[in-house]
């Protein structure tokens, strides 16, 4: 099966895949071959996979929207167990099959002697400040309270800090002291991971996820401890993951937990290849995945006319941009950036379908009168495999919101409190 691994890049340091560092997974019964902690979907774009399963209504093919963890379109069995396949790592032998219709849980599952004994002997940890989001909201505050001598337990679902950041190849505009302007975001993720690694004051919880806020001021928390296993002096150990339920009691909660992608409404719109933004980014500038040949974004913001560079950077052809504004909302470097190197911006156009039977073909658009509706028979075909959806977002703030009805106090930074952009983050 041909690999869609990206070996060339002109920013970001990409190189075949060493064998050393290459583990074996099946799916479907066939052979195939991971990075070492890749996520079981990066892992299978990487082999061209595409659907991940289909949906128990309809059959419908279904495959990756979001790469955050946001969603279920991605899920798959690993093990037996169905997992989201953008947050779960590849494990040597792992058996990786679709998803087709509704999960089973394994057998023995749910019995009395298997749960978790959720009771006063559940660890309860206490924190002057309990941040969730590792971001750059959420390491900025961090570091700010650590200088000020205030304990920080701060945790992330991600195996590593930074948020979108670690996705972000361009440089930042603003103030080079207050944001790091002229720095890419790749390496002012790198630089805020250091300021936090260097206070004794914060504490990192990675891999670990909250999963409920409660009237008693405790916040429960589902957490990963990595542990090595079968090291050799010349293959390096099988990192292993055991995951127990702990309460945290925070004197004051900081929400950064970001934001999820918005969706549109279209024919074809879960067709595998339509998925947005921030997996496309994560799966190109991460984990080095070709995650296209063909691209159609649908969005001029700043995100999508980034990612369009992003393709670009990576040898994707980018076959055109469609913006519902009379002209796009994003910066106009980045416009032109896109505009210079051929790609096609169509404004008062929008998306009418995705075309394909199991997977996206082509994309549909036409252009908008001043009522926002279609005009008839100025409808455009374009040929791609890959529609890229970047029309905004909603705030991840589910637990704040909950922390405020039950009066606890609680604050929200960053994408949670619709502060978008890094930079107006930091």
């Amino acid at each position: 099966m041909a690999e869609y691994r990206i070996e060339k890049h002109p920013i970001l340091p990409a190189e075949p895949l060493d064998a050393a560092e290459a583990i074996e997974f099946t799916w479907q019964g066939e052979t195939l071959t991971a990075k070492r902690g890749e996520m079981i979907a990066s892992a299978l774009f990487a082999h061209g996979i595409r659907t991940f399963g289909h949906h128990p209504k309809d059959g419908a093919p279904q495959g990756i929207f979001c790469a955050n963890g946001q969603c279920a379109q991605c899920l798959v069995v690993a093990d037996g167990k169905p997992v989201k396949a953008c947050m779960t790592p590849v494990r040597p032998g792992m058996r990786v099959e679709p998803l087709d219709g509704l999960p089973e849980l394994p057998a023995g599952s749910g019995s009395e002697e298997e749960a978790p004994a959720l009771s006063e002997a559940t660890e309860i940890v206490e924190a002057p400040v309990l941040i969730l989001g590792g971001g750059p909201a959420g390491m900025s505050a961090a570091a700010q309270l650590a200088e000020r001598g205030v304990g920080v337990l701060l945790i992330d679902d991600k195996h590593r800090l930074g948020g979108k950041l670690v996705l972000q190849t361009h440089r930042f505009f603003g103030s080079t002291e207050a944001v790091y302007a002229g720095t890419r975001g790749i390496d002012i993720a790198a630089k805020l991971e250091e300021q936090i690694r260097a206070h004794d004051e914060i504490e990192v919880w990675l891999n670990s996820t909250a999963l409920a806020v409660y009237s008693d001021g405790l916040v429960g928390i589902l957490k990963t401890t990595k542990q090595q296993s079968n090291k050799t002096a010349n293959q390096p150990g099988d990192e292993t993951f055991q995951e127990h339920y702990v309460l945290v009691k925070p004197e004051v909660l900081l929400i950064a937990t970001g934001a999820r992608e918005k969706s549109l409404v279209f024919k074809g719109n879960t067709l595998p290849g339509v998925y947005g933004a921030g997996a496309f980014q994560t799966l190109v500038n991460r984990d080095l995945v070709r995650a296209a040949e063909r691209l159609f974004i649908v969005g001029g913001g700043n995100v999508g006319l980034i990612a369009g560079y992003h393709a670009l950077q990576a040898g994707i052809e980018v076959v055109g941009l469609v913006e519902a504004l009379p002209q796009c909302g994003g910066y106009k470097v980045h416009e032109d950036k896109l505009r210079r190197l051929g790609v096609p911006i169509y404004t008062r156009h929008t998306v009418v379908s995705a075309n394909g039977d199991t997977r996206v073909e082509s994309v549909t658009i036409a252009q908008l009168d001043d009522d926002w509706q279609v005009i008839p028979g100025t409808e455009r075909s374009f040929a791609c495999d890959t529609v890229l959806i970047a029309v905004g977002l909603d705030p991840v703030d589910e637990f704040y919101e909950k922390a405020r009805d039950f009066g606890l106090p609680v604050y929200a930074a960053g994408d949670a409190e619709e502060i978008a952009e890094a930079s107006a983050a930091i």
